[in-house]
C-alpha cells in the first residue's frame, strides 16, 4: 500500500465528529503469541468499522540510536495500532473498553514504549511509558527552558521540570 494510501485510508471513517478511540504499540516480531491475541481481539470487536492493523517498521528508522531523539521504539520490526470507529455516545463505554482492553493484551506481548501520537488516553503516565524514564526527563529539561508556564500544555503534555 502506497504511504499516501495509508495515511488517508481513515479519513470518512474517523471523519470530524465521529467517535473513536485508538492505541499503539511496537513489536519485534509478529509470532504465534501475536497472531493469537490479534485473533481474539478481532473477534471481540464490537463494531464493524472497527480494525487492528499494522506497519512495518525499519529502514531509515532503525539507523538512529534509540537514545538520540524523543522517539521510541526505532528497534520494533512492526507497529500495531486498535482503533474503535462508533457513531453513538450510548456505545462510548462499550467501543472505548474494547479498544483499551485490546491495546493492554497487545501491549503485554510489546515491545516497551510506544508512539505518543497515537495514545488515545491522556495522562503523565502515557507519555512517561511512550519516552521512557530518561528521555521524560530529558523534555521536561526542554519543556521548563521553554515553556517553564506550561502553556502548551494539551494532548500528549509534558510537564516542565521543576
Amino acid at each position: 500500500m502506497a504511504y499516501v494510501d495509508l495515511q488517508t485510508r481513515h479519513d470518512e471513517q474517523m471523519a470530524w465528529g465521529q467517535r473513536y478511540y485508538s492505541k499503539g504499540g511496537f513489536l519485534g516480531k509478529i509470532d504465534d503469541a501475536v497472531i493469537a491475541s490479534l485473533k481474539k481481539e478481532i473477534i471481540a470487536d464490537p463494531m464493524a468499522e472497527s480494525d487492528i492493523y499494522m506497519l512495518l517498521l525499519g529502514g531509515a528508522i532503525a539507523d538512529v540510536d534509540e537514545s538520540a531523539t524523543p522517539y521510541s521504539g526505532r528497534a520494533a520490526s512492526y507497529y500495531w495500532m486498535t482503533n474503535s470507529v462508533w457513531n453513538e455516545p450510548a456505545d462510548d463505554t462499550r467501543c472505548m473498553g474494547w479498544g483499551r482492553k485490546a491495546a493492554k493484551n497487545l501491549a503485554a506481548i510489546s515491545m516497551r514504549g510506544n508512539y505518543i501520537n497515537e495514545q488515545a488516553d491522556l495522562g503523565k503516565e502515557v507519555a512517561l511509558n511512550a519516552y521512557g524514564a530518561e528521555k521524560y526527563a530529558r523534555l521536561a529539561k526542554l519543556k521548563a527552558r521553554f515553556d517553564p508556564t506550561n502553556l502548551f500544555r494539551l494532548n500528549q503534555n509534558i510537564e516542565p521540570a521543576s
